[in-house]
């Protein structure tokens, strides 16, 4: 009786032995293999952007886009400037000098394309990296006739 008795005392003193020990080592590997830290963004948005559009010499519309944009926090700091109103120079200059953008069919056009140039363009001037993402809230078209329509009572 007495051997059944310590040969039970061993199996359980060597389980939880056995617990404690796998919880310590996966305790010791989790530390151990974080990667880097992550980079501390912060998102943001921009004012409406009109850009008009202009062909044979007359308006013939306004594209109106909003855009969202991700940038880093710590590059900011290094930064040459800020990139807020960079970005939307960059991208009033993208839409208005796209002479391929078909304004009839926006589906079509490539925000993705768009969003890298802008990217690429914002911070090469602010000469860090300090843009991260770009993304499209808003990407329309309105027609001059229809802008008038609105205004006049």
């Amino acid at each position: 009786m007495r051997r059944i008795l310590i040969l039970a005392l061993l199996a359980s003193a060597a389980t939880v032995a056995g617990e404690v020990g796998e919880r310590e080592t996966a305790i010791l590997f989790a530390h151990t293999t974080k990667g880097p830290a992550a980079r501390e963004t912060e998102t943001r948005k921009t004012r409406e952007i009109n850009v008009p559009r202009i062909k044979d010499g007359v308006i013939q519309g306004y594209a109106v886009m909003l855009l969202s944009y991700t940038i880093d926090l710590d590059a900011l700091k290094k930064a040459a400037m800020a990139p807020d109103s960079i970005l939307v120079d960059e991208a009033f200059r993208y839409v208005y000098n796209d002479d391929t953008i078909d304004f009839d069919h926006l589906d079509r056009f490539d925000l993705a394309r768009m969003s890298k140039a802008l990217i690429r363009s914002v911070n090469a001037r602010v000469k860090g990296d300090v843009l991260v993402d770009v993304g499209v809230d808003e990407f329309t078209f309105e027609s001059y006739r229809a802008t008038r329509e609105r205004r006049e009572p």
